[in-house]
């Protein structure tokens, strides 16, 4: 065998080694987790996400889907996000930082028009809420809106923020700026989630005040006797991703992720708006009180927010004047 042949065998051997090498370096497995159940709108958009993007990038990114805080606390999965410990999440921004506090006040955003508005890509939320996440590593695809939040438990009719102080109800809240708007009302009653339906059970509290009539439906069920349709908040959901991780990606990958999202994004608000009003309806058929507030009706819930001395303005003292005025400023208050 001459030398030449041997050496020319040689350089194709490792050129295929290389090519090899260079695939399977960009063959990469992905965790993406979300704190819903995966047969909802926004739960099974993750998983439609996850095969739209594999068949995309023809097998090159794989995600493992998991569904209900499998991979831990919603909000530990942001920060897991933003360490890079998880690659991605259909999961909120995490409370527990500064930069979102504007998004987690009570009715900033009471329908579905204005938040396809804001929390689209050229909306003021949306870039609000992008820029925080930057700040923290982490990259925004998109929001989703799972429904709006009602007010429900097993007293009722609420039609009026008063009547909560009539019927004398226990109320259960969700973010700590709610609590100041419900304290004017009633009792606050902590209570953790995991304990919400033996609460209700039990009597412990009377109602909740944070859950879209999705959850409502398909979690609380069996211990809710009256819904009201307060849409203090959407239920958003955002796409994340590690953004270390997206910016290391080919450029004709990043764009596969970023229309994907944009498709999921799409499909999951128009299907949630579905999905909620069917909601409404099961329950009107199974005798639940669902009080769906007219446009003066629910103009008083969001004037005991807003006025003066009100949960908005008490919120400054402890989220600083800049979120508030933000809000104001944006919303042309």
């Amino acid at each position: 065998m001459s030398g030449k042949f041997i050496k020319t065998a040689s350089v194709i051997l490792i050129l295929v080694l290389l090519l090899s090498l260079s695939s399977f370096a960009k063959q990469q497995k992905w965790r993406i987790g979300t704190l819903i159940a995966d047969f909802v709108p926004a739960g099974a958009g993750m998983v439609e996400f996850a095969k739209l993007v594999e068949e995309r990038t023809d097998g090159q990114i794989t995600m493992d889907c998991y569904p209900v805080q499998q991979l831990g606390f919603w909000m530990d999965e942001f920060d897991n996000i933003s360490k890079g410990s998880q690659e991605m999440g259909f999961i909120p921004p995490s409370p527990r930082y500064e930069q979102f506090s504007a998004i987690y006040m009570d009715f900033v955003v009471t329908n579905w028009d204005d938040f396809e508005e804001y929390y689209g890509r050229d909306g003021f939320l949306f870039k609000y809420v992008a820029e925080g996440c930057e700040q923290l590593g982490i990259k925004l695809l998109g929001f989703m809106n799972v429904g709006f939040e009602g007010y429900s438990g097993m007293k009722g009719p609420v039609v009026y923020p008063e009547d909560i102080t009539k019927l004398k109800i226990k109320t259960r809240v969700g973010y700590p700026t709610s609590v100041v708007y419900y304290e004017s009302l009633g009792p606050v009653v902590s209570v953790d989630m995991g304990e919400v339906f033996t609460g209700l059970q039990l009597g412990t509290i009377d109602c909740q005040a944070n859950q879209a009539v999705e959850t409502v439906y398909t979690q609380f069920h069996d211990v809710t006797k009256y819904f009201t349709d307060t849409n203090s908040m959407p239920a958003f959901i955002s796409i994340l991703i590690n953004k270390r991780l997206f910016d290391s990606l080919p450029l004709e990958t990043q764009e596969v992720i970023e229309k994907t999202a944009d498709e999921i994004v799409e499909k999951v608000n128009r299907e949630s708006k579905e999905k909620e009003e069917e909601y409404y309806q099961k329950f009107e058929e199974e005798g639940v009180v669902v009080t769906r507030l007219t446009a003066e009706q629910r103009e008083s819930w969001i004037e005991l927010a807003k006025k003066p001395g009100g949960m908005w303005d008490k919120a400054r003292e402890t989220l600083g004047d800049e979120s508030i005025d933000f809000l104001l400023d944006n919303l042309g208050k």
